[in-house]
Order: C-alpha cells, then structure tokens, then sequence
C-alpha cells in the first residue's frame, strides 16, 4: 500500500477502536461487511485491519509493528494468509465468479500457515455473481476457528440478504465537514474544499480524488451544456456523444447531485446542504421553470442508469434517453 493507504484516516478511529475491543476480548466476527459511501476510505480500513490481525506483536491499539517477519510479507504483498479478492481486471463484466470463491471455500485454504490468522478480503463484495454468494454463504454457516473474512461494499443492498445477517455490519459514515476539510488540506488542497466535499457527498477520498483542475472543469463544462439544452442552445445527439465518451459513473453523479440541487432548492430555505454549492444560484434560477413531478422523474431515470451502467446497453442511447426528458421539462 502506498503511504496514504497506510495512514489511519480521523474518520475511521470509532470503528478500529470498536474492533480492537472485540479482538482483545476474543469477541471479534468471523466475518465483517464494511458498508458506507465510496471514497470514505473502507478498503483501506479492511487491508489495515488485515495487516494488524497478521501482525505478530501489534501495539495495545491494534496497530502493527511493521517489523516482524509477517509485516514484511505483508508489505511485499506476498503474505501466505491474506487472500483478496476482488474482480479479474480482464474481465469485462466486473464480477467475482463463484471459482474465485470456490478457491478460498476449500479447508486447507481457510487454514492458516503461519499458526495465527487466516484472512480474506472481498471487495467489492456486491459485485459476486449469484453462485459466488451461495458459495460464500456455505463458508459463513461454517466458519473456521481462525480466519477472519471481511466483506466490502459501498451498495449492501445488492448483496443477498443471507449473506448481510452472517456478517457484522460496520458503517462508515462522513467526518464532519470542518474534519474533512483539514485533511483535504493536509492533503495538499489549498482553494475549493467545499465544493469538492459538496461533489462527493461529504466522502473526503472521493473529494480528494476529484481535485484535478480538469475534473472540475469537465464538470463545469458539463454542466454549461445541460443547461444550454434546457435554453434549447445546444445540440441533444451531439451532446450525448460527447458525455458517452467520458466516465460514466462520473456523469451519473454529476446528473444525479444537479437534480437533487434543484429539488432541495424548490422546496428548502437557503441553508440546505448542495452537492454543488458554487452552483446555487443558477440551479436556483432553473429550478423556478420545472414542475417538481419531472425532477422526481427524471432522478429516478438516472438512478436506473446508473444501475445499467456496467451493462452492454448502449451508453450512448441511455444519455440522450436522459436528455430528452430534461429537455421536454423546459418546452
């Protein structure tokens, strides 16, 4: 891990100390599902935690030496009782198929080496294939004594409901805007904070990985030519073509925070929380033109794009889909 990945984030104190106390206590889960918005930094979370339970002489909080012989191993990536898995890079579908599981599942694979822990780490865990999950679901209603499987997921509802009441949940949820804000700074984000804590939902990774100057600019260009179609000033077809080249989840989102900006504006007081508060003004000023029904329409319409995003329909065809609904609000 890189040495971002390796810093404890403020954020994630509560639940590392909760975890500790169950460890010290000999009350920690066989298994655990890390739930919470991306870019809160729960990955990271699962391979620390990783790396503490392999750790021979970690520290009274948990936390490892750094210098034993499994620490070593660790942080060469060649430790012989950490499994993770997580979707071929290769594969176009992005799943976790059920041999992935099948590998893990058999006894001398759950049995650890070195005589400590054994520990597995699946993330993104939503993205097993229905036959990965049952495979899983065989491992979880038995467990073995010691090894540890620690799941990952920013959408816990897509994950069979079996699966969800085997694990203990753990939540993670978004510092307070005055923490995020000074780690973004530590982090070396000088000017516009707020408005990329605004963008990400108040996730300080996802802010930080959206302050590029040409992620922001995108954004604002973007945005320019929604709202030129809404004045019927730009062209649907050839604004469709131009977003489906880009990162889709990425559009999404920026679809999905403008709508609900402009929901929050019909119906708030001018302290209402924005994903894009140095848009206020002029979300304002469209939102006076739509009818309420339509946003909540169309939101809706982005929400299911979303969910089709990793399918092979046309990305193309689903933005200009998109589009014509916003556009047909205005006329």
């Amino acid at each position: 891990m890189n040495a971002l990945a390796t810093e404890q984030l403020p954020w994630h104190q509560v639940p590392w100390e909760m975890l500790s106390i169950a460890r010290h206590s000999d009350r920690l889960p066989h298994a655990l599902l890390l739930v919470g918005n991306a870019g809160l930094g729960k990955w990271q979370f699962a391979q620390q935690l990783a790396h503490s339970l392999l750790c021979h002489s970690s520290d009274q909080s948990g936390h490892p030496c750094c210098s034993c012989q499994s620490c070593h191993l660790f942080n060469a990536g060649t430790h012989p009782d950490l499994q993770k898995i997580i979707p071929d890079p290769e594969s176009k579908s992005g799943d976790i198929r059920i041999d992935d599981i099948r590998q893990m599942s058999n006894k001398e694979a759950l049995t650890a080496q070195a005589g400590g822990y054994k520990v597995i780490l699946i993330h993104p865990a939503e993205r097993m294939t229905a036959a990965a999950a049952n495979s899983l679901l065989k491992t979880l209603e038995e467990p073995t004594a010691q090894t540890r499987i620690i799941l990952v997921s920013s959408y816990p509802h897509r994950l069979p409901a079996t699966i969800r009441s085997r694990c203990q949940q753990i939540r993670f949820t978004a510092p307070a805007k005055e923490e995020a804000t000074q780690w973004l700074q530590q982090q070396g984000v000088t000017s516009g904070a707020e408005t990329l804590l605004g963008l990400s939902g108040g996730s300080p990774l996802a802010a930080l990985a959206l302050s590029q100057p040409e992620i922001i600019q995108e954004r604002d260009q973007q945005l320019a030519e929604f709202l030129a179609l809404a004045k019927g000033q730009a062209d649907l077809t050839t604004v469709a073509a131009r977003w489906a080249k880009l990162d889709q989840t990425r559009t999404l989102t920026w679809l999905s925070g403008w709508l609900i900006d402009i929901i929050r504006l019909q119906t708030a007081d001018g302290t209402v929380q924005l994903f894009n508060p140095d848009q206020r003004e002029i979300l304002h000023t469209v939102g006076k033109r739509l009818k309420s029904k339509l946003l909540h329409q169309l939101l809706e319409a982005v929400h299911e794009a979303r969910r089709l995003a990793d399918s092979t329909l046309n990305s193309q065809l689903i933005l200009e889909d998109l589009l014509i609904q916003w556009s047909n609000g205005f006329n």
